[in-house]
């Protein structure tokens, strides 16, 4: 299985979509202070996307204490899996997408490669989940993404896929698909979003309509 996957990340990848979203999270966490907001990174491969929101969000003062954010990461390959919670990256990883600052400030060095602090690793629940099949991680989400991760898949499947998150997915809720991704012509459970370009709103289902009997 792990031969058959693309597991492309790196720190920080397209930033200005991280920045979005720890703006979106912001606004979130003010519009309800007393409820934690939940994010899930799918197909988070060997944990740099998660990583980098738990550094962006302690960045912006929302790091710790009540009102963190909670992330929940998932990936189908267990390899993948063990190389995140382990938080261990070689300097060429490293490298990708990380300043020095950050990179001094989460890393330390580990005889040529580098590992990711306590503190951080403890911010991120990583767990094993296929997408396509797999019910999604317990309770709703305020943010999901899934950057390219559909790319790879038939429509049917993307269709099954995005019924999946929008079952995860609290009304109102964002959706992040990678730049050449879209859900439009394949679900109805999302549209553009207007305040966040190339970000998706969760729809509501639409209630389904029973049968006059007369």
């Amino acid at each position: 299985m792990d031969a058959l996957l693309n597991q492309e990340t790196s720190f920080f990848r397209d930033a200005a979509v991280l920045d979005m979203i720890a703006d979106a999270t912001k606004a979130m966490q003010e519009e309800a202070p007393d409820r934690k907001v939940r994010i899930w990174s799918s197909g988070c491969s060997t944990g740099q996307e998660p990583l980098s929101l738990a550094m962006l969000f302690d960045e912006r003062g929302m790091g710790e204490g009540k009102a963190a954010p909670e992330i929940v990461a998932t990936d189908i390959s267990p390899a993948a899996l063990t190389r995140a919670r382990a938080g261990h990256y070689s300097q060429f990883e490293i490298q990708r997408g990380l300043s020095v600052r950050r990179m001094m400030t989460w890393f330390d060095s580990n005889g040529g490669d580098w590992a990711a602090r306590p503190e951080l690793l403890r911010r991120i629940q990583f767990r094993q989940q296929n997408l396509t099949a797999d019910a999604p991680p317990p309770g709703k989400f305020d943010v999901v993404l899934c950057r390219n991760v559909l790319l790879y898949f038939s429509q049917e499947v993307r269709r099954d896929v995005f019924a999946i998150l929008a079952s995860a997915i609290r009304p109102g809720g964002l959706l992040v698909l990678g730049a050449g991704e879209t859900v439009i012509g394949l679900t109805d459970r999302f549209r553009p979003c207007d305040q966040y370009r190339g970000f998706y709103r969760a729809v509501e289902a639409a209630p389904v309509k029973r049968a006059a009997f007369g």
